[in-house]
C-alpha cells in the first residue's frame, strides 16, 4: 500500500511539474476568431439593456445559431460563456478548464473501470491515468487549439472530457444495487448535454450506449430499461442537433462525401493518424503500462474470450469520430478536432493493452507471471525508450518546451503587448479601422488573421463586436 501511495505521489508531482509552463502560458492567451462571435450577444445585451440580463445570453446564442449556423446546442451555449468577454476578463481559465476536464475525465473513468469491471485497487486507475495524461498533453499536435483557444477547445476537448465523465457515471450505475431516480435524471441531463456538443463525440457516445444496451439484455438485465432510456436520450439529442435549420446553411459552404465512402475513409485515415502519432515516447509509455495492466486484470473473473472482436470494436469507435466531418465536409476535421482524435488514441491504446494483457493472463498465466516478476526491468526499458525518444529531437515538440521557451524568450509578453495594441487601436478608431496583425510569432499562439478584405469573416466578427463598420488589414510597404 505504501509503495502504491509513493508511486502515485511521484507521478502526480511529475504531472504537475510538466504542466507548469503550459498553465503559465495561459496568462498571455487572448480571445481570437469565433470567440468574438460567441460573446457578441452578451455584449449587445449588456450595452443596450442591462448587464444582469446577460445571464440569458448563452441560451439566446444557442437558439440563434441553431436556426442560422449549426445545431450543436450545448456547444453554442458554452461558447457564449467565453471567459475573456465578461466583466472580469479571465481568458486564462480556458487552459485550466480544458486540462482540468480531460484530467478529471480520465482519472474518474479509469478508476470506475478498474474497480467495477476488473475488481482492482482504484489507485491503479489513478496511476494508469496519470501516465497517459502526462505523455498525451506533452505531444498534443496543435497546442494553441488544445489549450489556449476557448471556442475551439471547448467544442472538442471539453466535450471529449465530459463524455468520459458521463460514461464513467453510467458504468458505475450498472454495478450499483439501487439506482435512484435523481441519479438517473442528472445522468440523462449530462447525456443530453454531450449529444449537443460536437458530432464526433455525440455519435460515438450513442454507439457506446447502444452497445451497453445490448449488453444489459444479456447481463445486468435489471438495468436494461435504464440504459435503453439513456440511449434514447443520447440519440434524441443527436437527432435534435442534426435537424437544425442552421446546419443546411453551414453545409452549403462545403462538399459532402458519400456515406459509405466516408465510413471506409474513416478507417483509412484513422490508421494514418495512429501511424503519424505513435513514436518512441508513446511506445515507451505502452511498455511502461504493461506491468500495471497485468495487475489490473489479475483478479477479475472476466474471460477476455474475443480479443480480435474487442480490438476491432475499439478501433471502430476510434474511427467513427472521423465519419461526421468526412461525410459533411469531405475532410477529417480542423486542427482543433484532430486534437480530440489524438487524445482518444491514448484511450484506444490503453483499452487494447488492457484487453490483450487480460487475454494473455487467461491463456498464458505462466508468461504473465514471468512478466510481472520482471516489472522493474520492463519499466527501466520503457524509461530508456522514452528518454531516447525525447532526446532524439522530440524535446522541442513537447508542450513543456514550447510554452517555457515562449515565456523565457519574451515572445509571449511581446505577443501580449501587440495584441493589446491592436485591440486598443480598434476601440479608439473611426468607423473604418485599419490595423496591423500580430507580427510576433510564438510556439503556442496564433495570429489574429485579419485580412485586407473587410468582408472576411475574421474582420467581420471583430467589426461586429467592437461596433465598427469595417476593419481592414494595413498595407505593408
Amino acid at each position: 500500500m505504501k509503495k502504491k501511495i509513493l508511486i502515485k505521489r511521484v507521478l502526480i508531482a511529475i504531472f504537475i511539474v510538466s504542466l507548469i509552463p503550459i498553465l503559465a502560458m495561459s496568462f498571455y492567451a487572448k480571445p481570437l476568431w469565433d470567440d468574438f462571435n460567441s460573446i457578441y450577444v452578451a455584449k449587445v445585451i449588456a450595452d443596450k439593456y442591462s448587464p444582469i440580463l446577460t445571464i440569458f445570453a448563452p441560451l439566446i446564442n444557442s437558439l440563434i445559431n441553431y436556426f442560422s449556423w449549426q445545431g450543436t446546442y450545448s456547444a453554442e451555449f458554452l461558447f457564449a460563456l467565453q471567459p475573456g468577454g465578461w466583466w472580469i476578463p479571465a481568458y486564462w481559465l480556458t487552459t485550466f478548464l480544458m486540462i482540468g476536464t480531460i484530467s478529471f475525465g480520465y482519472i474518474y473513468f479509469f478508476r470506475v473501470i478498474v474497480t467495477n469491471i476488473f475488481l482492482a485497487d482504484k489507485s491503479f486507475g489513478t496511476i494508469f491515468s496519470l501516465l497517459l495524461l502526462t505523455v498525451q498533453f506533452q505531444y498534443v499536435p496543435y497546442i494553441h487549439q488544445a489549450f489556449y483557444w476557448f471556442n475551439g477547445s471547448v467544442y472538442y476537448s471539453f466535450f471529449y472530457g465530459l463524455s468520459l465523465i458521463e460514461l464513467g457515471i453510467i458504468i458505475k450505475l450498472l454495478f450499483e444495487d439501487v439506482v435512484t431516480k435523481k441519479k438517473i435524471i442528472w445522468t440523462s441531463i449530462l447525456i443530453f448535454m454531450v449529444s449537443g456538443g460536437n458530432y464526433s463525440t455525440a455519435l460515438v457516445n450513442v454507439m457506446i450506449l447502444f452497445m451497453l444496451m445490448i449488453f444489459t439484455m444479456v447481463k445486468h438485465k435489471d438495468k436494461f430499461i435504464m440504459i435503453r432510456n439513456m440511449t434514447i436520450v443520447a440519440a434524441g439529442g443527436l437527432f435534435i442537433s442534426m435537424i437544425a435549420p442552421g446546419n443546411s446553411v453551414r453545409a452549403s459552404s462545403s462538399v459532402s462525401m458519400n456515406p459509405i465512402k466516408a465510413i471506409i475513409m474513416s478507417f483509412i485515415n484513422a490508421l494514418k493518424l495512429i501511424k503519424e502519432w505513435v513514436d518512441l515516447p508513446q511506445l515507451g509509455l505502452l511498455i511502461c503500462l504493461i506491468p500495471l495492466a497485468l495487475l489490473i486484470v489479475k483478479n477479475t473473473d472476466f474471460k477476455f474470450k474475443y480479443p480480435i472482436v474487442a480490438l476491432g470494436v475499439m478501433f471502430g469507435l476510434f474511427s467513427a469520430q472521423l465519419t461526421p466531418p468526412l461525410y459533411a465536409m469531405s475532410i477529417i476535421g480542423d486542427t482543433r478536432q484532430i486534437n480530440m482524435y489524438y487524445y482518444s488514441m491514448y484511450l484506444l491504446m490503453a483499452g487494447c493493452l488492457i484487453y490483450i494483457c487480460g487475454w494473455l493472463n487467461v491463456k498464458y498465466s505462466k508468461l504473465t507471471n514471468s512478466i510481472e516478476g520482471a516489472s522493474k526491468w520492463i519499466i527501466i526499458v520503457a524509461l530508456v525508450v522514452i528518454i531516447i525518444g525525447v532526446a532524439h529531437g522530440d524535446v522541442h515538440s513537447t508542450s513543456f518546451y514550447k510554452a517555457a521557451s515562449d515565456i523565457v524568450s519574451g515572445r509571449a509578453s511581446k505577443y501580449d503587448k501587440e495584441y493589446d495594441e491592436i485591440i486598443n487601436s480598434i476601440k479608439n478608431s473611426d468607423a473604418v479601422c485599419y490595423v496591423n496583425d500580430i507580427a510576433q510569432e510564438t510556439n503556442c499562439f496564433d495570429k489574429m488573421w485579419i485580412d485586407k478584405d473587410p468582408e472576411y469573416w475574421v474582420n467581420q466578427s471583430l467589426a461586429s463586436y467592437f461596433d465598427k463598420d469595417k476593419i481592414i488589414l494595413k498595407e505593408k510597404y
